[in-house]
């Protein structure tokens, strides 16, 4: 670009890595730079921020940004685990979009990884240089069922995604979000943040670690055995809370991060008797609420520790109620209300309890409501409930 501004890092449509906070701050460093409204940079960074506006009853809202792989990927694999066809339309149709936004150029995170072939995905659908470790294992159980049934260009894909996740292993054996071992301490120290320390550096967590886990080991047939996995595991056990729980960086935040972390610890092949599940198992019981849900308050991240809801909201009731499937035989007193709960839920449909965020953006500044998560979620659960238990004589 003229000017002497690089467009190495700009999106197509003009965005900053393809989100609002970071675009709106380069429009406002450029302008304080004395580089005229007109320049060709900032003109195409605005016409990039208008497509993150849409209209609510309330009034316009502006995003942050879209999340459209996300939910795709999400929403596939909900519906395969659910039992919908492979060569339903809506399959086919959501196959051909993810393998579209598959990553195939190597780009920052290649500056702590070289030498590995790109094949991650991205958040968003205008997101062409920021894979992420979450959307790339959620793509990539989107894709197993074609893999296994048509291989070709599936499992080429598939191979250079799950061969780019496996090398974005952090050296102290968890998985971050964007990059790898870039994690630094000082920023916890200087910089006026709840979480300062993921906001400008990208430690493993809880949450991308667990999922990572669970992904690698259902989808590779990796065991404990494997010095990734070893190593995966050790990290979440060295990281659990004295509670039993874990900390999530992505999701409200303790629910979610325990359920992460238990089912890729179940994934893994971990001994479930072991302590550490008997005190994770120990802590949802102890958060289940009397109505057999999970309701966990957005003030968790920001005091780092939980703080329940006064009422069960979906998405956290599934991602706890999975967990407890993840680890029991037979269906429990506590799975078997945590399934009433998640169906009245869904036939209730109470705006309050639906519209809450379960999403996590920046501790005590912003949350992020998925409009698709209280039914995404619900769906997965009951989906393991019933392919579990099914043949199980209660």
């Amino acid at each position: 670009m003229g000017g002497g501004v690089h467009d190495w890092r700009l999106e197509p449509d003009g965005t900053l890595y393809s989100y609002f906070t970071s675009t709106f701050l380069m429009v406002f460093a450029l302008l304080a730079l004395d580089y005229p409204k007109d320049h060709p940079v900032l003109v195409r960074a605005m016409q990039g921020l208008r497509a993150f506006v849409y209209p609510l009853d309330e009034g316009l809202h502006l995003q942050e940004t879209n999340s459209l792989v996300w939910d795709t990927s999400l929403i596939k694999h909900a519906l395969l685990e659910s039992g919908l066809k492979p060569d339903h339309p809506a399959i086919e149709r959501s196959l051909r979009y993810l393998l579209s936004r598959q990553q195939t150029k190597r780009t920052d995170w290649a500056l702590k990884n070289p030498g590995v072939p790109a094949g991650g995905w991205g958040f968003s659908d205008i997101n062409t240089i920021n894979p992420d470790m979450d959307d790339t294992s959620a793509c990539l159980r989107a894709l197993t069922p074609a893999v296994c049934q048509r291989g070709g260009e599936y499992r080429s894909a598939w191979e250079r995604g799950m061969t780019w996740l496996i090398s974005m292993q952090n050296r102290d054996g968890g998985w971050s979000a964007f990059e790898k071992n870039t994690d630094k301490k000082w920023p916890q120290w200087l910089l006026p943040f709840h979480d300062a320390r993921t906001v400008w550096t990208d430690p493993s967590t809880a949450d991308l670690t667990g999922r990572t886990l669970e992904c690698v080991c259902r989808f590779t047939g990796l065991d404990r055995r494997h010095p990734v996995i070893r190593k995966a595991v050790t990290w979440l056990a060295e990281h659990q809370q004295r509670d039993g729980s874990w900390f999530g960086r992505w999701g409200i935040t303790y629910v979610y991060g325990t359920w992460a972390a238990l089912t890729g610890l179940a994934a893994a092949g971990w001994d479930l008797r072991h302590p550490t599940v008997r005190r994770v198992v120990r802590w949802l019981l102890r958060t289940q609420r009397r109505d057999g849900g999970w309701g966990e308050s957005c003030r968790g991240d920001r005091e780092r520790r939980y703080v329940p809801l006064s009422f069960s909201t979906p998405s956290q009731t599934a991602w706890a109620l999975d967990a407890l499937i993840a680890v029991h035989d037979r269906p429990t007193p506590e799975i078997k209300a945590g399934v009433r709960c998640l169906l009245e839920l869904l036939e209730k449909q109470d705006p309050r309890v639906f519209r809450y965020p379960t999403g996590a953006g920046l501790a005590g500044q912003f949350y992020v409501h998925y409009h698709s998560y209280g039914y995404i979620w619900p769906l997965l659960a009951l989906s393991h409930y019933r392919n579990k238990y099914s043949h199980v004589d209660e």
